[in-house]
């Protein structure tokens, strides 16, 4: 029972910031407690969701995958311009496929080349979204077809469209390999002790390449539903959208050297930081006010997330010392 504490102590940090902002939000504004508000902020992390779920396994094995902005703005392109010519379906497929060669070549620079995965994806990041503009003329492309929008604008429930339905699936599909498949398993081990793996004969470069094609396929099946969300594709779409998705993760508890994660982390992680976006257009902070007041938000997060993971520790360690004292006694 005391161990079980403690692991909620660790595991729940974040649902506490989110309820701590949510109330505070409710408490100046109650509009902002409104289901149709909270529904529109998953509705809005979603896409961030969808790629945060493909990388989530590649950061826990130590890797980093700086190019899925690019190439969710890319396979966006692809899918947009291949409507017309293919129509809907294939041009879905296709799109979505595309991140299979993308994160091949992210795989084979950083396994088999051995190039930090920072500076490899780094580079291929510019090539993609440079194969992105060279493509549109550096013009934004519309498929306007509103059956494609169906992709991603048909609601599953009044108010709930269906890329909410895709982020759910995702987790779900994410969380089942890390937890139940010798994949998972391995992206922890991966992460942990790269070179005890080599020894015990795990194929850490094959790992390695995989945790990198599922990362591209996530991020080209949320550029073909982004796509189709706002009905346009452009090579600036994906700016920046990297480092968001890289801070989720981490906010949700993956560790950067690597071995320490959890998906539902991740999920929490992603979510509070479409809740600080949201707070900021809710006090109408645009520009640099709104970068401004973003980035102390997540410091602070940071700082209580340090803080209050101290505290759980020493109440876990002040547990277990109590236990043990009881059952020597």
């Amino acid at each position: 029972m005391k161990k079980k504490t403690g692991k909620v102590l660790l595991d729940g940090k974040l649902l506490l910031v989110m309820g701590a902002i949510v109330l505070l939000m409710a408490y100046f504004d109650p509009a902002f407690y409104n289901p149709l508000n909270l529904i529109n902020i998953i509705s809005h992390v979603s896409i961030n969701g969808i790629m945060a779920m493909g990388m989530t396994l590649l950061m826990i094995s130590r890797a980093f995958d700086m190019s899925i902005g690019s190439i969710l703005v890319l396979s966006g392109v692809m899918t947009v311009m291949l409507v017309k010519q293919i129509g809907i379906p294939l041009a879905i497929i296709v799109g979505t496929l595309s991140g299979i060669p993308m994160g091949l070549l992210n795989g084979i620079l950083v396994a088999k080349f051995k190039i930090n995965s920072f500076i490899a994806t780094l580079g291929t990041m510019v090539i993609y979204q440079g194969l992105a503009f060279s493509l549109t003329n550096m013009k934004p492309v519309s498929s306007r077809n509103p059956s494609f929008q169906l992709l991603a604008t048909y609601e599953i429930f009044p108010d709930v469209p269906i890329v909410v339905l895709y982020f759910a699936i995702m987790i779900g599909l994410v969380w089942f390999i890390a937890r139940f498949t010798r994949l998972g398993k391995n992206a922890y081990a991966i992460g942990g002790n790269i070179e005890a793996c080599r020894m015990m004969g795990i194929r850490v470069d094959f790992y390695s390449i995989v945790f990198f094609i599922i990362s591209g396929v996530f991020a080209s099946f949320a550029g073909v539903v982004l796509s189709s969300k706002i009905d346009a594709a452009s090579a600036v779409f994906g700016e920046n959208i990297g480092l968001q998705v890289i801070a989720g993760i981490v906010i949700g508890g993956v560790s950067l050297t690597g071995g320490v994660g959890k998906v539902f982390g991740v999920v929490q992680g992603i979510i509070l930081l479409g809740l600080v976006e949201n707070i900021t257009m809710y006090l109408g902070l645009f520009g640099y006010y709104q970068l401004l007041f973003r980035s102390l938000v997540l410091l602070g997060v940071v700082i209580f997330d340090i803080t209050y993971l101290n505290v759980a520790n020493r109440i876990s360690e002040k547990m277990s010392f109590q236990n043990v004292k009881q059952s020597s006694s």
